[in-house]
């Protein structure tokens, strides 16, 4: 374990990502964060950005945004998706999941159970729909520094439970193409739009790779 690992095993045991997220970031990076992930949204709001009308998960989505851990949820599945990349998951793939997210400082309650819950149930058209919702308003709140950072700061979060999983997703970054198709769409979702001479936008990059997440 390196010294990195060390320290959030140890040292950050016992405290939710966003406290210790928070605690690291400026004012006003952690001022435009919380206003974009603590934001109220009603059931005809949700309804609307996920296109459901089951009540029980409508709920569920409604109780996570209020509890306010969004921002938790936000960094979690993207790992889930890729934990799903190849679109079969067993129970010590997902125990080993659970334990590195543990280690790397998600805490025993409602995150971790969150969590359990995806990776058995792998990802939904729902939480999928709620990701890009907040990945929009990211791109709408932060500056193109402050994205930039929230995002190398996800998926570097993202390899870290990776790499204390004892080597069920050592292949996060470089192995299949659907896992590497989902790390690219992750990252489009949070780049700023460019002008239309500088490239593709974010959105047809997403289209390109085939995630229909983005």
């Amino acid at each position: 374990m390196n010294a990195l690992h060390s320290f959030d095993a140890f040292e950050l045991r016992g405290r939710s990502f966003e406290e210790r997220y928070f605690h690291m970031k400026d004012a006003e990076l952690v001022e435009k964060l919380h206003a974009v992930f603590r934001r109220s949204l009603d059931r005809d709001e949700l309804k609307k950005i996920t296109g459901l009308s089951d009540e029980a998960i409508l709920d569920r989505l409604l109780d996570l945004n209020v509890r306010g851990e969004m921002m938790t949820a936000f960094k979690l599945l993207p790992l889930v998706e890729i934990a799903w990349a190849d679109g079969t998951l067993d129970h010590r793939e997902a125990d080993a999941v659970a334990h590195a997210a543990s280690r790397f400082g998600v805490t025993p309650g409602p995150a971790m159970e969150r969590l359990r819950e995806w990776l058995r149930r792998g990802p939904t058209p729902e939480l999928r729909a709620l990701w890009r919702r907040y990945a929009e308003e990211l791109r709408k709140t932060l500056t193109p520094q402050q994205l930039d950072e929230f995002r190398d700061d996800l998926l570097k979060t993202a390899r870290g439970i990776a790499d204390c999983s004892g080597g069920v997703l050592n292949v996060f970054f470089n192995t299949s193409e659907s896992e590497k198709r989902i790390i690219e769409a992750v990252r489009a979702a949070l780049t700023h739009e460019r002008s239309p001479d500088s490239g593709p936008s974010p959105t047809e990059i997403a289209e390109r790779v085939g995630w229909t997440m983005l």
